[in-house]
């Protein structure tokens, strides 16, 4: 039901008849819980799933009793029924696990009910996340850890499981003799036999190694799965320990990028080999980049370098002659180049055209990429068994690959981007742990269709309510896409959305289905091969199940800073002072600085931003305060002419202010440069 029911008919549940003079309610409207009643089934959902994620080393034992009166009571499962129970404990310990049932209920197993409560409780929350019907904080269960030791318990589970991964777990000989015995029974061959008896030996350590994992890890097992019952806060402060952490594990201890830089030589003159050699590997992370082609030459070098694009990398600006830029790096150039490079292939229309925009300007992979780049090579002559074809198509799949690393580099960084993405793209990105093992995958709704296409949102809901037949509109089950090669004319492709559609009619009995198929075609299958190929760049630099720690808006705060007002004091208390403006051993601030402040503090909200902006390239703070933003906001003195503009530096957060003596003077002179976009320069 959630899966079909549309937000407008959730939210509308206990008043049945808004929106309707006359004729009959929608069924689905008609079948839906009151709101009160939901509010109760998801206080029922999260106490269960988290028992069943916080104890589920001791819930899944091999040796656990089915408890009477479980679970199975609240089914309507007779307890006595021999059909769900054995006949006596010496039955119960003779069968092997995966023929039990969990809690007394014929054919449920514990990771199977547990995947059922997941996904309708994370379905509701997704909902609640949309369109908010639950009051706030509902969904945090702090009470049940000691908060104030929380963030260093997960990270200390995090290390253990991270040791359990990298150890695996020996052979059990009674396990495998177990398996053995079995297929003797079943009178398998010799050859057959080997394989079954492999197949089984690794599923067992698997399922072993998953115990273990979830054993050493309740907490972790509780943030991966349902990471709402933690406040949005912790849940970022613990991922920039897992990154710290990552960081330590990947460069030795060292963290600081000079540190291991030069750690990287020291080795390979440890190793044996010369100084050289060393300098060979942080070849390979260093790139020479000109500003109007940053994409380009950032895909063309550090390609190669897959999840190595974590370390540090350093980067040397060109002009046209291949004459490099002043400057030093200290973390700024980086900077510059990691936002250069997605605000030109975010640029929608623009370059490879990889990302285009809804009508609210924020971004998804173009669904049409690979249909268009398949155009040009068809008018070029080419067939789709060349090599230049797949070769072609084989790079442009590489870049979106590649666009997915850069991003989850600027938020290994916790460098802020001003981008802004769908959401229901970044929903794609908080389940993009399904990959990893986990059974809660995105799934396509009509809901997810408004951040798409409104348009298409509305016909579809239409279609859902009409109360005649639906055969007047005389669809069938295809879907059209458009595609608009460059320099070529728009074309449509009419593609099936089940084996024969176009020779099926869409009807009363059969009009959900095609809703159904079609959200899925728009949201999941056209998109498919460019969203794929981002999650798995994206997750080469960012754990998956880091991710899964955020819906689609908190992700949206990780990778551009919060929407929430600027704190003035807290940038006031975080900013570096260079030149004539260094706070000397008196502690005061130079009168320049003074007046700065109490201007930026008189300003409306948005003029700070702007101000942010110009001296950052984002309006936005980091979630955890300006202490978090990197490079730190820095303003150094530009001389004593009153007259001059201020200029910025974002590459490294910095503004160059005059020693304006007056607030009018700094206050017109600041908003003339931040509006105008006067005064950028580069260090």
């Amino acid at each position: 039901m959630l899966r079909f029911t549309d937000d407008e008919e959730f939210l509308s549940a206990s008043t049945p008849n808004v929106g309707q003079v006359n004729g009959p309610i929608s069924s689905w409207r008609e079948s839906a819980l009151p709101l009160e009643e939901v509010k109760r089934l998801t206080i029922f959902l999260k106490n269960l799933a988290f028992t069943m994620y916080y104890n589920a080393s001791e819930l899944s034992d091999d040796d656990q009793n089915i408890i009477e009166g479980g679970l199975g009571t609240y089914f309507g499962t007779n307890t006595t029924t021999a059909r769900f129970q054995p006949s006596s404990k010496s039955d119960l310990k003779s069968k092997h696990v995966t023929n039990r049932p969990f809690a007394g209920i014929s054919g449920m197993k514990f990771e199977y009910v547990r995947t059922i409560v997941t996904r309708v409780m994370r379905m509701l929350y997704e909902r609640n996340s949309r369109r908010p019907f639950l009051p706030k904080d509902h969904w945090l269960m702090t009470s049940r850890f000691d908060m104030e030791g929380f963030i260093p318990s997960v990270v200390l589970e995090e290390e253990r499981q991270h040791q359990v991964r990298e150890e695996g777990e020996e052979e059990d000989p009674e396990d495998l003799r177990a398996v053995d015995e079995r297929n003797s029974l079943i009178g398998m061959s010799r050859p057959r036999r080997a394989q079954a008896l492999e197949a089984l030996r690794k599923q067992q350590q698997k399922a072993q190694r998953k115990k273990m994992l979830a054993a050493v890890g309740p907490r972790l097992e509780v943030l991966q799965n349902m990471p709402f019952v933690i406040p949005f806060e912790t849940r970022v402060q613990i991922f920039r320990q897992f990154v710290l952490l990552d960081q330590t594990r990947r460069r030795d201890g060292n963290v600081d990028p000079d540190t291991w830089r030069m750690s990287i030589v020291q080795q390979a003159m440890a190793q044996g080999m010369n100084r050289n050699m060393g300098r060979e590997v942080l070849g390979r992370h260093h790139a020479k980049i000109r500003r109007d082609h940053c994409f380009e030459d950032a895909y063309e070098q550090f390609y190669d370098l897959g999840e190595g694009l974590k370390e540090p990398i350093q980067i040397t600006f060109v002009d046209q002659f291949d004459t490099a830029e002043a400057g030093i790096d200290g973390g700024g150039v980086t900077k510059e180049f990691l936002t250069s490079v997605t605000n030109e292939a975010f640029r929608p229309g623009e370059g490879a055209h990889l990302f285009t925009t809804n009508a609210q300007n924020l971004l998804y992979p173009n669904p049409a990429a690979l249909d268009e780049r398949r155009e040009i090579l068809r008018q070029a002559g080419l067939n789709e068994s060349s090599i230049e074809w797949r070769e072609t198509i084989g790079d442009l799949v590489r870049q979106f690959e590649f666009l997915g690393r850069i991003v989850g580099k600027c938020m290994y960084e916790g460098i802020l981007v001003d981008i802004g993405f769908a959401g229901f793209f970044l929903l794609k990105w908080a389940t993009s742990a399904a990959s990893s093992g986990q059974e809660l995958e995105y799934r396509a709704n009509i809901n997810d269709l408004r951040d798409l296409d409104e348009d298409l949102y509305q016909g579809l809901w239409k279609l859902k309510n009409y109360p005649g037949d639906v055969q007047d509109f005389a669809l069938d089950f295809t879907i059209t896409d458009t595609i608009s090669p460059p320099g070529a004319p728009t074309r449509t492709i009419t593609r099936n959305l089940i084996p024969n559609g176009s020779n099926i009619s869409v009807t009363n009995e059969n009009r959900v289905l095609y809703v159904y198929l079609v959200a899925q075609h728009r949201l999941v299958m056209q998109p498919k091969q460019q969203t794929q190929a981002f999650l798995r760049g994206l997750c080469e630099i960012i754990n998956p199940s880091w991710l899964s720690m955020f819906n689609q808006s908190e992700l949206q705060t990780l990778i551009g800073g919060d929407s929430s007002g600027i704190n003035v004091e807290d940038l006031r208390s975080n900013t570096v002072y260079n030149g004539v403006y260094q706070i000397g051993d008196d502690g005061l601030e130079h009168p320049t600085i003074q007046i700065f402040w109490d201007v930026l503090k008189n300003l409306e909200d948005a003029e700070r931003r702007k101000v942010l902006k110009y001296v950052t390239s984002t309006p936005r703070a980091p979630l955890l305060g300006f202490s978090q933003l990197n490079p730190r906001f820095t303003i150094r003195d530009a001389g004593s002419d009153e007259e001059r503009l201020p200029s910025a530096s974002t590459c490294v957060n910095l503004l160059k202010l005059p020693r304006y003596s007056t607030a009018p003077k700094l206050k017109a002179k600041l908003l003339y440069a931040v509006n105008s976009g006067a005064g950028f320069d580069l260090s």
